[in-house]
């Protein structure tokens, strides 16, 4: 196995960053048999989002944006019928080169995109400061959420998490992950998380109005 070349496990509703976990439950064929072998070559996965139309050839290999996010199994469980449920810990973004395989899965040569960030150390304790300060009110309405595990975590992994987690649409998300630039990223994610924050406050501000009845109007 080439060092560059990697599985592909394109989804229609996922973007996936580094620095973070993915669950999945794996059931179709040609993907047990990617786990499988992941297992045993040692292989990285990479998850690409599917381009839109996607349904026209979901059983061959639609189309999927070039920039991905590969990842490492970190938790495998051995399910009856050959399934799996795993969980990949995402290690760098990538960009599809060339695919050198597609049955009975998809291979692709990728490139590493390192993460950049160009910005002064004082922008970038300000913005990791106001990271964590609106993530910390935000995940007060969200459950499952633990600000404690990032906070003495760098800018990049910061924004990673903040933005894996965020109410946003695919696209965005995707855009997102394309940033070179982990400051860029992250004072884009901050924008949205400040919006998201206001939108909660503004919740609970009104919280009082709702009916104790669920079927009053």
């Amino acid at each position: 196995m080439q060092p560059d070349v990697i599985a592909v496990f394109p989804l229609p509703n996922v973007v996936f960053f580094p620095h973070t976990n993915l669950p999945l439950h794996i059931f179709e064929p040609r993907y047990c048999e990617m786990v499988k072998e992941t297992i045993e070559n040692r292989q990285m996965i990479g998850m690409f989002l599917l381009q839109p139309g996607w349904q026209d050839d979901y059983h061959g290999n639609p189309p999927i944006f070039s920039v991905g996010c590969a990842g490492e199994l970190t938790h495998v469980e051995n399910l009856p019928k050959g399934r799996f449920n795993i969980v990949l810990r995402g290690l760098n973004r990538v960009r599809a080169l060339e695919t050198v395989q597609e049955i009975p899965y998809r291979k692709v040569r990728v490139h590493i995109l390192p993460d950049k960030v160009l910005a002064e150390e004082t922008d970038v304790q300000a913005i990791k400061k106001s990271l964590l300060r609106n993530f910390t009110i935000f995940a007060k309405h969200v459950q499952n959420l633990d600000v404690s595990e990032i906070q003495d975590s760098n800018l990049i992994e910061i924004v990673n998490i903040i933005a894996s987690v965020l109410p946003l649409d695919l696209d965005e998300k995707r855009r997102l992950l394309e940033l070179d630039d982990a400051y860029l990223r992250a004072v884009a994610v901050d924008e949205q998380l400040s919006a998201s924050v206001s939108v909660l406050k503004l919740t609970a501000n009104f919280g009082h109005l709702r009916p104790t009845d669920p079927n009053s109007n």
